[in-house]
């Protein structure tokens, strides 16, 4: 199957299932989004009964039955050399910048090597796809992204973690609903003030002025 290069009247939504174990649910509301597989992704969609629209990735880690059913089922496949600079998540991520999509919803990637874990963290914070709002799922909780041109909300329990792990010095930290309160702020590369902050209602919001901040809220295990 071809390509697609951009997007059609679809959804300006993607979800993107990535390789690696997934401890999450089923994406929610798959209905209309752009489906994109990285690589061993493509097995997860697959038990999950979702209907990819692109493979993207080396293939170095997808199961040969799931291969075949790509290619038997015409899905586009984006095929790459083993030697490229790129993971198969961020090739993943390009083609839903290509494709139009503004939101992205991660599943997958969770376990493995602690190097691979921060890689896909540290990732979401690139300046190149600042346009993208990007959320990792996880098993206890969701990774997000604040910059200055978009604040992060979290909706969750009273109690609930939500930690602030600044991408290089940020300034400006602003946040509300949460118990120890960030007025302008600043967060400068390698702090921990940011670390396990709490909820104080069922919504929080995180701002920044300058910089990129990656906003862990995790649901406190109960």
């Amino acid at each position: 199957m071809e390509i697609p290069t951009t997007s059609t009247n679809r959804t300006r939504r993607a979800i993107i299932l990535a390789g690696g174990a997934m401890h999450t649910a089923p994406p929610a509301d798959p209905d209309g989004a752009i489906v994109i597989a990285a690589d061993s992704g493509y097995d997860h969609a697959r038990s999950m009964g979702l209907t990819v629209d692109v493979l993207v990735g080396d293939m170095d880690s997808i199961s040969a039955p799931g291969l075949e059913h790509a290619t038997a089922h015409d899905v586009a496949v984006e095929r790459h050399d083993s030697s490229k600079d790129e993971t198969d998540l961020e090739l993943a991520l390009a083609v839903a910048r290509r494709l139009g999509a503004t939101t992205v919803a991660i599943h997958g990637g969770e376990d493995g090597r602690i190097a691979h874990l921060l890689g896909i963290a540290l990732g979401l914070t690139h300046a190149r796809i600042d346009d993208l709002d990007v959320a990792w799922h996880t098993r206890t909780g969701v990774i997000r992204v604040a910059t200055p041109s978009r604040t992060v909300r979290v909706e969750g329990t009273v109690g609930d973690i939500v930690s602030l792990i600044p991408s290089g010095n940020v300034a400006g930290v602003t946040t509300e609903g949460l118990r120890w309160h960030l007025a302008d702020d600043a967060l400068e590369a390698g702090s921990t003030r940011g670390l396990s902050n709490e909820m104080t209602t069922r919504s929080a919001s995180v701002s920044v002025r300058s910089g990129r901040l990656l906003v862990i809220a995790e649901r406190e295990e109960r």
